[in-house]
């Protein structure tokens, strides 16, 4: 267990934690570190640019940022205005890029915090246009297949009054990949098409190349052709398995873990938790922990899911609570286990791949909200 592995300062603080909030979770700092020099070798000195919307996926922006500035990057894309304005307040010299500006398109604000906008529609196009010069440049997001954000080929095919681009300063435009994790889906290649096929036009426009992005986290692992200009990466620092079906050439970076709030005896035919939805069939040795769906821990795995002690497998009982989750330890003698002894979620056991699979999730998702809603120790 990674505990054991820990200076004294920091298993005092893990403790701590546990003691005070009853999880805590790890971020493996040497893997993010490894994660990145991958990212850069697969990339071929193209520009990386890395993704740290939502909060870093929940592992706190500020703490994933400033190990991302120690490894050399210089530019960062943001989820929204909120993003940006925090980190520009701590870091002043590096390009933080915004993906979702929001509406009203607020271009006041943009400038305070020298924060670049990715364009997703024409009307903000033509607001930017007005109300900017040649030394404010924006992101272009053409949308080439998502249905999401950004604007669709015939879109700038149509755009007739060319004049919109007068004054507009065109960093470099971008697209986003539906399906860049399965290397045979053939829309990928129709993506790519699309988005170069836009940078021809602005081409004719501007009468210079334009820069040109799509690659994700998986994009990456496509191949060469997909390179293009400037690389998007955010959940491959993190260790999520950018490819299908194969095995992960990352490493992990979060684990998680709770402790044991209570233990007891109870007796056959006596029932676990809310609803009653399970009846012990035998006399079993039970633990509470300190966990539940509050802390990210779906009510999915009630009665299904499982835990680790001691590198043991435990079976959850009953019903995920908001804040408790009870779990059988009859394998376990009275004197090797006790109150305050440590549970793991997902970590040296059990992968976070693994565990979002138990789950009917994505990683992305247990990230995004375990993550956050624990306190993190960086190791």
């Amino acid at each position: 267990m990674e505990l054991d592995k820990l200076s004294i300062k920091l298993r005092k603080k893990s403790l701590k934690y546990l003691s005070q909030y009853g999880t805590v979770s790890y971020i493996n700092k040497r893997n993010i570190v490894h994660n990145s020099k991958l990212i850069i070798r697969k990339s071929k000195n193209k520009i990386i640019s890395p993704v740290i919307k939502a909060d870093a996926y929940g592992i706190g922006a500020k703490i994933l940022i400033k190990i991302l500035i120690e490894c050399g990057y210089k530019s960062f894309f943001l989820g929204n205005l909120s993003e940006g304005q925090e980190i520009r307040k701590k870091y002043k010299n590096v390009e933080l890029f915004i993906l979702n500006c929001g509406q009203p398109f607020n271009i006041k604000l943009l400038k305070k915090y020298k924060l670049t906008p990715v364009i997703n529609n024409l009307d903000d196009l033509k607001l930017w246009g007005q109300h900017t010069s040649q030394e404010d440049y924006c992101i272009l997001h053409i949308d080439t297949g998502m249905n999401r954000l950004g604007m669709n080929l015939q879109e700038i095919k149509n755009l007739s009054d060319k004049e919109v681009f007068k004054n507009i300063n065109i960093k470099f435009i971008m697209s986003h990949f539906t399906c860049a994790e399965d290397a045979n889906n053939l829309i990928n290649k129709t993506q790519l098409e699309k988005l170069l096929n836009c940078a021809k036009i602005l081409k004719k426009i501007y009468k210079k190349e334009i820069k040109t992005s799509i690659c994700n986290s998986s994009g990456i692992w496509l191949g060469a052709k997909y390179l293009l200009d400037v690389i998007r990466p955010g959940a491959a620092f993190l260790g999520i398995n950018p490819t299908l079906n194969k095995e992960n050439p990352l490493k992990e970076v979060l684990s998680l873990y709770a402790q044991i709030t209570q233990i007891k005896e109870v007796q056959k035919n006596e029932t676990i938790g809310y609803g009653r939805t399970l009846t012990i069939k035998k006399d079993t040795k039970i633990a509470t922990l300190s966990i539940g769906y509050s802390n990210g821990l779906s009510r999915l795995l009630s009665n299904t899911g499982d835990v680790y002690i001691n590198n043991k497998k435990m079976k959850i009982l009953g019903r995920v609570s908001m804040d408790l989750t009870v779990i059988d330890i009859s394998k376990f003698k009275s004197d090797e286990v006790k109150n305050g002894d440590i549970v793991e979620i997902f970590g040296p056991n059990r992968s976070l791949e693994e565990f979002a699979k138990m789950n009917r999730t994505i990683p992305y998702e247990i990230l995004c909200t375990m993550a956050k809603s624990n306190p993190k120790i960086m190791i």
